[in-house]
């Protein structure tokens, strides 16, 4: 009997510890991790997906793939997927936005949020992504045109900035230029950029002054006879303007100084004061037929004057021909010379060259006026040239 009881207790241990080995070999076990596509062995005596990350030192939050799922139970040989979340901080064409991904790789992360590869991204598509934060910027590209020196280029870009484009493309802009958009502006699809050359300049032009005319009566010559005395001289004045030419057209001009270079010299004339002859009995006074044509000297003038400025002459020039005429003529329209026969104000001659301007030529001032300036302008240039060429000739002639 004792023999039987001793055979009974060793039954009764092996058992227990038979069974306490079957018990162990439950609890203990072995599972394939695989977080972000790393795979590992790891022993547990966890029951659950939890406690086996837990072992492993292991956390999932919110924003991670998990599979299977927390509290799902876990067997030798079970396998258990984790994909941990990364934050990505997006600047997209100067917007910001944040995005969580479970991608391993910048490249992977974008090619998931559509993006193209054509897109510009500050940061390198073959970088792996950490667990912080990633700034990344991402550019689309954009259809600009710009407009300068005459051309218009259409570029494709991914550029950020105005500034930088200009730079890709060589177009300069220059302190003074005027451009549609500012420098740091961001692109914009379908933008268009116009660049304006502005050019700052000082000229110096040289302006006629206008001589003062200082007249004294002179009662021997008849009224309405001008005589120069001495002719007077225009002086010169240097005037500085500020210009600005945009794209090469002048735009603006603005006057900022004035310099009086030569002054002007005082003409001195003679008026006359001497009444006209007292017609006789009986005279009907002036005619246009055969008879004294009477012309007033200082309307044949001012006739005359018209004529020299619309011909651009100078004042001097006008000056030069009242003398020389006031020696030929005294400006009557009817005076001949009884040795030549010349006629008229100019003293054409034969007087029927004048015919050329008008039939009235032996009445006509205006008439004789304009072809002895072209007279004068075909032979002399001025009259100032007339003039110097009939004070070298005596007589005088020209």
């Amino acid at each position: 009997m004792h023999r039987t009881v001793k055979y009974g207790l060793y039954a009764v241990v092996l058992a227990g510890v038979v069974g306490g080995t079957v018990a162990w070999t439950h609890i203990d076990k072995t599972v394939h991790l695989k977080v972000d596509g790393d795979g590992q062995a790891v022993h547990t005596t966890a029951a659950t997906v939890r406690g086996t990350l837990t072992d492993a030192g292991f956390a999932a939050g919110p924003h991670d793939v998990l599979a299977p799922p927390m509290n799902a139970k876990v067997r030798d040989g079970s396998d258990i997927v984790l994909k941990r979340g990364r934050l990505l901080r997006l600047t997209i064409d100067g917007k910001e936005v944040d995005v969580w991904t479970t991608a391993p790789t910048v490249a992977e992360a974008l090619a998931g949020l559509g993006y193209d590869t054509a897109d510009f991204s500050s940061v390198s598509r073959d970088k792996r992504l950490p667990l912080s934060p990633t700034d990344i910027e991402l550019r689309t590209p954009k259809t600009v045109t710009v407009k300068a020196d005459g051309r218009t280029r259409v570029a494709l870009t991914t550029d950020a900035t105005v500034a930088d484009l200009l730079d890709d493309l060589g177009v300069t802009v220059g302190g003074t230029d005027k451009i549609s958009v500012p420098l740091s502006a961001q692109l914009a699809d379908n933008l268009t950029v116009v660049i304006r050359r502005v050019r700052n300049a000082r000229i110096i032009e040289r302006r006629p002054v206008p001589f003062p005319t200082k007249s004294v009566n002179d009662p021997t010559l008849a009224k309405g006879v001008t005589r120069i005395v001495s002719p007077g001289q225009r002086g010169v004045m240097a005037v500085t303007y500020a210009i600005v030419y945009v794209d090469g057209k002048l735009v603006g001009k603005t006057e900022i100084s004035r310099k009086l270079l030569q002054a002007p010299i005082t003409q001195l004339q003679k008026n006359g004061t001497k009444p006209p002859p007292t017609p006789s009995p009986g005279s009907s006074g002036p005619t246009t037929g055969s008879g004294p044509i009477v012309v007033d000297p200082g309307s044949a003038q001012a006739i005359a004057q018209k004529m020299v400025a619309a011909r651009g002459w100078s004042d001097s020039d006008f000056s030069c021909l009242v003398t020389m005429w006031d020696h030929e003529s005294g400006w009557r329209v009817n005076a001949t010379n009884a040795y030549s026969g010349a006629y008229g104000i100019p003293q054409a001659l034969p007087g029927s060259k004048m015919a050329s301007i008008g039939p009235d030529w032996r009445t006509d001032p205006a008439t004789q006026i304009t072809w002895g300036l072209n007279y004068i302008q075909g032979r002399y240039g001025t009259p100032c040239g007339a003039w110097g060429f009939w004070q070298s000739h005596s007589p005088g002639w020209y």
